[in-house]
């Protein structure tokens, strides 16, 4: 190799390192801890798309507030909560974790317990994602949405609050005095609560004049505008949560549309279905809300739906079901072929079948043994 060769090719390698030095220097790392101490410094130290890793239960001293960074606290399934006998609000803040300000901080196998006001918040434009989260015996609530954002991907409340139970709270607090941002919940996942009362509860004594909710594609539970007040609703469309009412605050995001019944005839019985009021099905589908089998028509097919027991008009399968309504379903009986009997014969018929065989045998053996004699 010349050596022109030689320099253009350390120039090459050269050029790489310096163009892919700061990627390896700015790679997402993971931090171990199992102390409060431990943990406020590598929350301190972390960079964007860095890691946290609990390798004990803590107890915390004071409050954690994470600003303009985007960090995961994995729990690893233990459990953060408050030092009783130490315990220090930072100015009004008494919540144990907040992403604040230009912050995205996602909680992931992590319990949040036995907090002076809330397990966690988002405030003030700050972004929370909640991922395997328990909150339980928290003084005020288990999340306060404080103007900023929350996105619940899967959340498991138990009984929080005082004199009644305070799951999650939209709200924009006083304290939240720059800034335009307004509280958004997202829905991204799974809600469950042990307690009925207030899973969601809208503020009424703060500056909250506007909120939104949200919801992704996948989600298994939703948040849905009714009024003025939100619901949330399961996979099948069902109310299992709903909000207080408010006045003053304006809520935009998706409205809650009732089930609606439909009811297929099948030679006399009926089925039912519930669907989500709009909802547009094909014929297959529709066929696939009736079990024949169950209805011991085993042997008949479907043929179409109609909206008439004369089997007159068959359904637009183009047009939504926006009311309760009466499917009349066609049906035509399968005929079938009659089946071979391929079992082994012994009957009498069999028997006369045989005996001419060993005769027609014996008759043949005894013409050759006297052709043999001659």
């Amino acid at each position: 190799m010349t050596n022109v060769k030689k320099i253009i090719l350390f120039l090459a390698i050269l050029f790489s390192a310096i163009i892919l030095a700061p990627n390896f220097s700015n790679a997402a790392t993971t931090t171990n801890v199992g102390t409060e101490d431990a943990l406020n410094e590598a929350i301190t130290n972390a960079t964007d798309g860095d890691t946290i890793l609990l390798t004990a239960d803590i107890a915390l001293s004071k409050p954690i507030e994470i600003s303009q960074k985007t960090i995961t606290i994995d729990g690893a399934n233990h459990t953060i909560s408050r030092n009783t006998e130490s315990w220090e609000d930072v100015g009004q803040n008494a919540t144990l974790i907040t992403s604040g300000i230009e912050a995205k901080v996602t909680l992931s196998n992590l319990v949040l317990r036995y907090s002076k006001k809330y397990g966690a918040q988002s405030y003030n434009g700050g972004y929370l994602i909640l991922d395997n989260v328990t909150v339980a015996d928290c003084g005020y609530g288990g999340i306060i949405v404080n103007a900023g954002t929350v996105e619940i991907r899967d959340l498991t409340l138990h009984r929080n609050g005082g004199q009644s139970n305070n799951g999650i709270e939209i709200a924009k607090g006083l304290s939240v005095n720059t800034g335009n941002n307004q509280p958004t919940l997202i829905m991204n996942g799974k809600l469950s609560s042990t307690e009925d009362e207030n899973v969601i509860y809208i503020a009424i004594n703060d500056q909250l004049s506007e909120f939104a909710v949200e919801n992704t594609d996948t989600t298994i539970n939703k948040i849905l505008g009714s009024g003025n007040k939100v619901v949330v609703t399961d996979e099948f469309n069902n109310i299992i949560f709903e909000s207080n009412t408010t006045n003053k605050a304006q809520l935009s995001g998706d409205p809650f549309i009732p089930n609606i019944t439909i009811t297929i005839n099948a030679m006399g019985q009926n089925v039912a279905a519930t669907l989500p009021q709009g909802s547009v099905l094909t014929k297959e589908q529709l066929q696939q809300k009736i079990n024949l089998q169950s209805l011991g028509l085993t042997d008949y097919t479907i043929d179409g739906f109609f909206t008439e027991q004369e089997f007159k008009t068959e359904y637009d399968y183009t047009k939504p079901f926006t009311e309760n309504t009466i499917l009349f379903a066609k049906l035509s009986q399968v005929t079938k072929e009659p089946t071979k009997d391929t079992s082994p014969k012994t009957g009498v018929e069999d028997y006369m079948q045989i005996a001419v065989l060993v005769l027609i045998a014996s008759t043949l053996g005894v013409v050759a043994l006297r052709k043999k004699e001659y």
